[in-house]
């Protein structure tokens, strides 16, 4: 599994108090343009878990290559709203979920369907909302380690 080459995301998402939690997740993949609809693994062990299947809304905010301070905080052990420490935040006026303004790309969803395999649940989620940078230089794990496409890098 190392070897398969993944963009890094934060999935992140509120409770009802407005507690942030997050993730980081590399199993995100597009699923269908029409509608617009992304699947993502979540294991049910995150603490994430519980408030994203109670919520059922998310944001999927696409990391860039330089944004590894926000990698070494959400796959700390960090509580999960100092995680959220490293970064300017926002919150989505209308979805009412916290996102990373400066990510390369944010995808505002709500969960359609979930499908229990193995330690995961599979979450797919349909795309509400989706906004990007115009520079594409994504952050990507390979071989258990952080690294960024030929040619892209720090501008």
């Amino acid at each position: 599994m190392r070897r398969l080459a993944a963009t890094v995301t934060l999935v992140t998402t509120s409770d009802e108090q407005g507690e942030r939690y997050g993730m980081l997740a590399t199993s995100v993949t597009s699923v269908t343009m029409e509608p617009p609809m992304l699947l993502v693994c979540v294991s049910r062990s995150a603490h994430v878990h519980p408030t994203l299947m109670a919520r059922k809304s998310m944001c999927i905010n696409v990391l860039l290559d330089e944004q590894a301070s926000l990698v070494r905080a959400f796959s700390s052990s960090l509580p999960h709203e100092e995680r959220f420490a490293n970064a300017a935040w926002d919150k989505h006026p209308t979805f009412d979920l916290p996102y990373l303004p400066d990510a390369q790309a944010l995808f505002f969803c709500e969960i359609d369907q979930v499908i229990e395999a193995g330690t995961h649940s599979v979450v797919l989620a349909r795309v509400l909302e989706s906004r990007s940078m115009d520079v594409v230089r994504p952050m990507v794990y390979v071989d258990g380690r952080m690294s960024h496409l030929p040619g892209s890098g720090p501008a």
